[in-house]
């Protein structure tokens, strides 16, 4: 509870935080054509160029110290049934607590960033009845009121939407993909994005609300299934029932030809978003160009002219970061690099690394409730996790050649 007990502490009764942030945004991120702006008129050019708070809302098993079970419900689940509800609980908020601090928000500013992609899990902000927890919103505020004090947009992403959006790890359930297929989840996601919208709907320094990670609607699935398709819908109108000025992002599984025109659904302010990973070809820096190429090409035939947004992507090699980096750049391309922190020692994945898995770190099984206590609190501990210097300086100097 130690960064709510911060948070508010520093909030006056109108819910302005006492700590001086850095100056307002002009308005809010607004889509023109295919380009953003920082006002829907007479706004700055600006591409949000920044990384992925993974792992600390929604945790993944091969990032994350964990080894309990396969997703982050059947975790919790088991939590609850060996050392009951509210210990579970107390057992995430030290995970909370201890995976992200004050020094993150800096040292990724340091960075020339100026946007963190936030996953949030449905888990932390409502209950399986749709009852709203009051809890998991401030955490939320506190992030947002805190990268803002470091100069940095928020993007919202319902990265773990009630009956999952995918059967996979990310989405926090791998047993079964309801959100599309079942009127009662579907409505669950609906309900959470009124709230999310109605909390946020005044406040520039969100970027974006990025409706729902990879919706496949189950493994292997697409988001131009007609199923999908039509829920994303429901997704913007519930947002749109509330919020009329928020940039929206769409995102795509996989590539421009599986998303809509925006006019066919009367989709207004919308950025469509792709996530690159060069699957198989990981370690070949020309084959990774190469494959971003196509997707610039497809892009570029099959688009639909309104402004991209790399969510989530990484590369293994160091070439392909300078390449694919310059590619973005001269598309004019928004992105976010997947992700901030990991605890896996493979490839590049994490631009802070550290805690790698072993069962002195990961949770395990056999543990006992003191034992997981005590190695996620661990976490917290000052230099656990160490700059990927290679990546970082890369990406440094990139944004310092082409400054926002």
């Amino acid at each position: 509870m130690k960064y709510l007990l911060i948070f508010l502490l520093g909030v006056t009764a109108c819910g302005c935080a006492i700590d001086k942030v850095s100056s307002a945004p002009a308005g809010f991120v607004t889509a023109v054509g295919d380009k953003l702006f920082d006002q829907a008129s007479g706004g700055r050019r600006i591409v949000l160029r920044g990384v992925n708070a993974g792992g600390w809302l929604v945790t993944e098993n091969w990032m994350c110290p964990n080894k309990i079970a396969a997703s982050e419900t059947e975790t919790y689940e088991s939590f609850v049934q060996r050392f009951g509800r509210e210990r579970a609980d107390e057992l995430y908020e030290v995970y909370r607590d201890s995976w992200w601090g004050e020094e993150d928000f800096a040292n990724i500013r340091s960075l020339g960033m100026n946007v963190i992609r936030l996953p949030l899990g449905w888990r932390e902000l409502m209950t399986a009845e749709g009852e709203m927890l009051e809890a998991g919103f401030r955490r939320i505020d506190w992030f947002i009121d805190r990268a803002a004090h470091h100069g940095l947009y928020t993007i919202l992403d319902l990265h773990a939407a009630p009956g999952s959006q995918n059967g996979r790890d990310h989405s926090g359930e791998v047993r079964f993909a309801k959100t599309f297929f079942d009127e009662k989840y579907l409505n669950l996601t609906c309900r959470l994005w009124r709230t999310l919208a109605s909390r946020y709907r005044d406040n520039r320094w969100v970027a974006a609300y990025d409706l729902v990670n990879e919706p496949e609607g189950k493994v292997g699935g697409l988001s131009s299934d007609p199923a999908v398709e039509k829920g994303i819908d429901r997704l913007y109108r519930s947002v749109r029932e509330i919020d009329s000025d928020h940039l929206i992002m769409i995102g795509a599984c996989w590539d421009p030809c599986h998303l809509p025109p925006p006019a066919k659904y009367g989709w207004t302010n919308v950025a469509y978003e792709y996530h690159f990973y060069a699957w198989g070809a990981e370690k070949d820096s020309r084959k990774i160009l190469e494959n971003l190429e196509m997707h610039r090409d497809r892009e570029r035939k099959d688009g639909h002219k309104v402004p991209v947004y790399v969510g989530e992507f990484t590369f293994f090699v160091d070439e392909a970061w300078e390449q694919c980096l310059q590619l973005m750049a001269e598309e004019g391309w928004s992105w976010s690099v997947w992700t901030w922190k990991n605890t896996s020692p493979n490839y590049n994945w994490g631009l802070w690394r550290g805690y790698y898995h072993s069962p002195e770190t990961d949770a395990l099984k056999s543990d006992d409730f003191e034992t997981v206590k005590r190695k996620w609190r661990a976490m917290g501990k000052r230099g656990v996790f160490q700059r990927n210097r290679r990546v970082t300086d890369i990406i440094r100097r990139h944004i310092e050649k082409y400054p926002f």
